[in-house]
């Protein structure tokens, strides 16, 4: 061993201590010890946090190996306590660990290596990593393969601290810092080991990447989410931090209206608990895309912390990720990142019975738990014998650890092992079947935790499917779920395991689960088990306080922290890991005990508190009336205070306590008369007659008389009784305030007449509720105060899409040149209030259209209803073909009622369709190029059955394990469309040699000769076809592709330089032209003189696409690289520049009228690649112009929005 002292100037001079070991032979598995602490582990510790710069100190004791062999001998595999493995395929196999900061809103942050001191060891192998491997597929059965990495002579990962792009938490904005201290040089081989890491995060200039608005740190933040921000950020409430009041949320239930009936005894007890629940019809917010506009508007003007969604499917549509069904895409509200900002459930249901039986379940687990208490502590493992996975554990052994070392030392006393193979301890031998399952949950237990395979209606390990759940008979010992496999949530279009778990019944009881968190897709081998461990960590962690746990926030806080661990491979397995069942449930793990509550048994009109004592720090109290929650409060200390308005009505209130692991308690409270008199509200009435439509309702732009009704429930007469009212309302102008009402014997009621006025203002917000205050005195002095609500109603004109009638040109349903049509379009009133006098204009902004008809009268419009009305339209003979022409729709109504939209249609045929098959990221890449080349095109995941409206169709069938195998069906579709002079791009990497050929795939003349090795490096085109003297460093998903080479009339286009093999063919004859490649096009990496944009635009010019980019190649845009992406886009837009300097950034967005809807604000930019990022939310579909100024420069161009 050699010892050398060096010493580096850093940020500060920092000494660094450099020990050489070298292995010589052989090494054995087992532990190495690097640094003189015993402790075998590593920790990340909070040294100092400042609101600009937190200092962290990492500490690494040793690590494991194990010696694997490989083709090239024997190789070290390491493993360490806490460390995250780094899932690139065919790259070293090395951890890295993670920890969260908050960081400050707006700023850009860096991260420094203060001091460090790490081991060398020399003549080291390190096993390569076999990827992000799915669980359809066992990893023992892939082979290590040695990637490009091992080429290169320098050290992987490279950084040994470095920053993931920062991500907004509903409150905070958080960044997780990578930590990499084991660093490998595959060529000298040599691994260089950190064992001690000082490191600063620290503010560096403006940030654009999620950023925040708010200046200061919120004062009061949701209790669910408070305890994950404990958790979650290492520097979470640090000295000079302000520490926020906690609140518990609100509930959005978005509902089929047929199910709205048998939701509302789940929300009446909701509402007794103290949470406040707003129910909404699904049919009256619409598609996807309008729930996650919805919930965002919801989230951002009244606050939220748990949606459930109560339907199926097709009742209630998921959102969707990068393809994937996904209801936690609802969840993302705050940035752009994949983060939950609210929790989210669904009552998966078809039948008005299937929700009855999850509100019944919830009810009686939640209000009277079962007095069997065995059960409570009972918990059940289930898993495969294949791996490993996280942490380098076999699925079982992951299984048995969560329960031997977290469940078990908490509230539990016994494990039930299903475990494939005989794994020993409580595990029976041989492999489980059904009906031990089956035993085991009959008999009682709280908790599941699943790992292995699994399918849409079955766990593989035991085989326990949808059959058997619905045999379950135990009905009142309901467990909640974790399951980690593949497709068990998939219930989009099927009836998927997990709703057969929420939807079971035994003789008209509940069976099945109280709760379960299953996947939509396959999920991988690695991130869910990650998340897994950290969801039973949460569940276990002791807290002094005894703090309440949901369900879906212990789900999704052991989300977040996969999300941190393995990045964007984290984040698509939490856009699909799905809770089914309530998001606000909390969870039982042990037997529940009584509370020992006392309380006043009467309260009195006029109160305005109520102190109680009780035995369960923690627990929430809450004090409701008729459905109304009147206030709530946290036990601490053994008391605790509700405060609220003074009582204003005689009868009989709710008083509820409940608490972690506590039966609740549940009683009524009687609201008494006061000495003397009390005057009430006993009714109102809205006269709009005179002033408005007479519908008796308050609408916009009405002048409204009201007529007041007021009650003595006190015990004495009142006397000279005057009321005053007031509104602090914007929108609402009081025009006669005073009333009298004489005097009030005890139980009058006195009614007077039109006895106020007030004008309703013309912007009154639709549906928003209007405060007013009723003063009433008498003349002995006496002051009663009422406070009341009335809702407000308005129009709200949307245009909701258009239709093209060509009947009298060649009727395809499509604008061509030289076509006159008729354009219909939509108008729909949103509102709750009519529409008077609507005129619609529609505007062509573009040369080669004419709108031949005048403005259109529309007439009045109904709340909830749409007109259409056409208008006849144009296109010149020379407009080019695939022109995208856009258009303004514009509404004027009375009472300054207007809207203004857009929309676009591509004339003639479509230039471009992208047919995303492997839902691989080569298709977001090329709308990007088509973007910038001014092309027109669409993206769609399935191939239509007619194509005749494209020019050209690009075909994307992804590498394997993320492949998708061209069907018979869609090769003949695509054959027809090449008959009738077509043009198709097709990559795959798997499409020409390993899978099956389809009649599609002799057009193409390309010969696939064998499956290849991981090995595709530099790609350059052939000199002797049109990508010549293009070339690209590929670092696509996977570098194991099919050779090819072309049959006779095929032409050679690009080829791999080292091994030499063609990897793209061009073909052409009279009638079609094709390119087939087997590289995905996103992964080549754009070099000096060689871009994507321009290997597209050849792409193009070989299929006769016309294109603009000799203009772009000159401009600024080009020069600063600027890119909006997607293009059309839906609720987010990401705009993509590179700055030579540094320099003051400002991206202005405009309507077609020239309004500013959106405005960044000047901030100050770094030199290199940046991103803004505009998330809408209320801005219409239609046309925009986005303008960004950088420094001295102006680049603006064009954006749609689309529904």
């Amino acid at each position: 061993m050699s010892l050398n002292n060096n010493l580096t100037i850093m940020k500060r001079i920092t000494l660094t201590i450099v020990l050489l070991v070298s292995f010589v032979g052989t090494y054995a598995s087992g532990w190495v010890q690097v640094s003189g602490n015993q402790v075998k582990e590593s920790t990340v510790s909070l040294v100092q946090a400042t609101t600009g710069s937190t200092i962290l100190h990492y500490s690494l004791a040793g690590y494991s190996f194990n010696e694997i062999a490989t083709e090239r001998g024997a190789a070290m595999q390491i493993l360490c306590p806490e460390g995250s493995p780094i899932l690139l395929n065919g790259a070293p196999g090395l951890p890295l660990f993670t920890t969260s900061l908050i960081i400050p809103n707006q700023a850009n942050m860096s991260v420094n290596i203060i001091s460090s001191s790490y081991q060398e060891y020399q003549e080291v192998l390190i096993i390569p990593s076999k990827g992000n491997l799915t669980r359809d597929i066992d990893p023992a059965t892939v082979p290590y393969t040695f990637g490009k990495q091992y080429t290169n002579d320098a050290f992987y990962p490279g950084e040994v601290v470095a920053l993931r792009d920062p991500y907004i938490i509903r409150d905070y904005r958080g960044q997780t810092v990578l930590i990499q201290p084991f660093q490998y040089n595959p060529v000298t081989r040599v691994l260089r080991v950190y064992f001690d890491i000082v490191l600063e995060v620290v503010e560096e200039g403006t940030s654009n990447i999620n950023t925040l608005d708010a200046v200061e740190p919120p004062e009061i933040v949701n209790s669910q989410f408070n305890e994950i921000y404990q958790r979650h950020f290492i520097n979470y409430q640090s000295t000079d931090r302000y520490t926020p009041v906690e609140e518990e949320g609100n509930m959005l239930i978005i509902c089929y209206g047929a199910f709205m009936d048998s939701i509302q005894p789940f929300i009446d007890w909701k509402i007794r608990k103290g949470i406040p629940v707003e129910l909404v019809d699904v049919s009256t917010i619409g598609s996807a895309s309008a729930i996650k506009t919805y919930i965002a508007n919801y989230y951002n003007t009244k606050g939220l912390a748990f949606v459930l969604l109560v339907g199926d499917s097709q009742q209630v549509p998921s959102s969707t990720v990068g393809g994937n069904d996904s209801d936690n895409n609802y969840t993302y509200i705050v940035g752009s990142d994949h983060y939950p900002d609210v929790f989210c459930g669904r009552f998966s249901a078809e039948t008005e019975a299937q929700v009855t039986t999850q509100v019944q379940r919830v009810l009686e687990y939640e209000q009277t738990p079962i007095a069997d208490t065995a059960w409570y502590r009972k918990l059940i493992g289930i898993a495969s014998d294949q791996g490993p996975g996280d942490d380098n554990e076999y699925d079982y052994q992951h299984i048995r650890k969560i329960g031997n070392e977290k469940l078990l030392p908490y509230t539990y006393n016994y494990a039930y092992e299903y475990f494939d193979g005989s794994q020993g301890g409580n595990d029976a031998p041989g492999s489980p079947t059904p009906s031990m399952v089956a035993t085991g949950i009959n008999s009682g237990a709280t908790i599941i935790n699943y790992t292995g395979h699994g399918s849409d209606n079955a766990w593989s390990s035991s085989g326990f499917s949808s059959t058997n759940v619905n045999q379950l008979t135990n009905t009142g010992k309901l467990p909640f779920i974790f399951s980690v496999a593949c497709v068990n949530g998939n219930f989009v279009n099927s009836t998927c395991f997990a709703e057969v778990w929420m939807r079971a019944e035994d003789n008209g009881q509940p069976a099945g689960a109280i709760a379960t968190l299953m996947s939509t897709i396959n999920q991988s081998w690695n991130p869910p088990m990650g998340g897994q461990d950290e969801m039973n960590d949460i569940l276990t962690e002791a807290y002094s306080n005894n703090i309440k746990r949901t369900f879906a926030g212990i789900s999704m806080n052991g989300c977040m922290k996969m999300n941190d661990e393995y990045g964007s491979d984290g984040d698509e397995m939490t856009d699909t890991w799905t809770v089914f069942g309530d998001p606000s449930l909390v969870i039982r793990t042990s037997i529940p005990q009584n509370m020992s509550v006392s309380h006043a048994n009467e309260l009195h009109l006029g109160e305005t508190s109520m102190t109680l004592t009780c035995n369960a720090n923690g627990a929430k109290a809450a004090l409701t009336f008729n459905g109304e929650i009147l206030g709530t409060a946290i036990v601490s200390g053994g008391s605790a205070t509700i405060t609220f308005d003074a009582l204003t009505e005689l009868g009989m209130a709710d008083f509820v306590v409940s608490g972690y692991n506590y039966k609740p308690y549940i009683t009524s409270i009687e609201i008494l008369p006061e000495l003397g008199p009390f005057m009430a509200i006993a009714g109102k009435v809205i006269n709009d007659v005179p002033g408005g439509n007479g519908n008796g309702q308050m609408d916009y732009a009405e002048d409204i008389l009201l007529t007041m009704s007021l009650t003595n429930i006190g015990v004495e007469a009142g006397y000279g009784i005057t009321s005053i009212l007031s509104s602090t309302s914007p929108y609402i102008e009081i025009t006669g305030d005073s009333a009298s009402f004489g005097d009030l014997a005890v139980g009058d009621t006195v009614v007077v007449t039109d006895a106020y006025a007030f004008s309703v203002a013309n912007n009154l917000p639709n549906m928003s509720l209007v405060p007013f205050t009723l003063t009433s005195t008498d003349q002995d002095g006496n002051e009663w105060v009422s406070n009341f609500m009335m809702p407000g109603h308005s129009a709200k004109l949307i245009f909701t899409g258009f239709s093209i009638d060509d009947a009298a040109g060649n009727n395809n349903g499509k604008l061509d040149a030289g076509e006159t049509a008729n354009i219909s379009l939509s108008v729909k009133n949103t509102g709750s209030s009519e529409a008077y006098q609507v005129i619609t204009q529609l505007v062509a902004n573009n040369g080669y259209v004419t709108v031949n008809s005048d403005p259109l009268n529309y007439g009045d419009i109904a709340p909830g209803t749409t007109t259409t009305m056409s208008f006849n339209v144009t296109a010149a003979g020379d407009t080019p073909v695939g022109y995208i022409a856009d258009f303004t729709v514009e509404a004027l109504g009375n009472f300054e009622l207007s809207m203004t939209d857009g929309f676009y249609t591509i004339i003639g045929q479509i230039p471009v369709l992208i047919v995303n098959m492997a839902n691989v990221a080569s298709a977001d890449s090329m709308m990007i190029c088509l973007q910038m080349l001014q092309v027109g095109g669409e993206v769609q995941d399935t191939l239509p059955s007619s194509l005749e409206i494209y020019t050209s169709v690009f075909v994307l069938l992804g590498s394997f394990p993320n492949n998708h195998v061209l069907t018979e069906d869609e090769g003949n579709i695509l054959v027809t469309f090449l008959q009738n002079g077509g043009r198709v791009y097709m990559e795959g990497g798997d499409t020409w040699s390993a899978d099956t050929l389809t009649a599609l795939h002799p057009m193409f003349f390309i010969k696939g000769t064998e499956d290849g090795m991981d090995d595709l490096g530099t790609i350059v085109g052939d000199e002797s076809n049109f990508l010549a003297g293009y070339s690209f460093e590929y670092n696509g998903f996977n570098s194991s592709v099919d050779h090819i080479v072309p049959y006779p009339g095929g032409k050679v286009l690009m080829s791999n330089v080292s091994p030499e093999y063609n990897t793209a063919i061009s073909y052409e004859n009279d009638i079609y032209k094709t390119v087939g490649a087997v590289f995905q096009f996103d992964g080549m990496t754009n070099q000096e003189g060689s871009t994507k944009e321009g290997m597209m635009a050849k792409i193009l010019e070989f299929f006769g696409v016309s294109f603009t980019w000799t203009e772009l190649d000159e401009s600024a845009a080009l020069n600063m690289g600027v890119v909006a992406y997607p293009n059309p886009f839906n609720d987010q837009v990401t705009f993509k520049l590179n700055l030579d300097e540094k320099s003051p950034v400002t991206l202005d967005v405009f309507d077609l009228t020239g309004r500013v809807v959106y405005s960044s604000g000047q901030k100050v930019m770094n030199p290199g690649p940046q991103k803004l990022v505009w998330n809408v939310q209320d801005t219409p579909p239609g046309i925009y112009t986005y303008r960004i100024k950088a420094g001295n420069t102006l680049i603006t161009n064009k954006l749609v929005r689309v529904n």
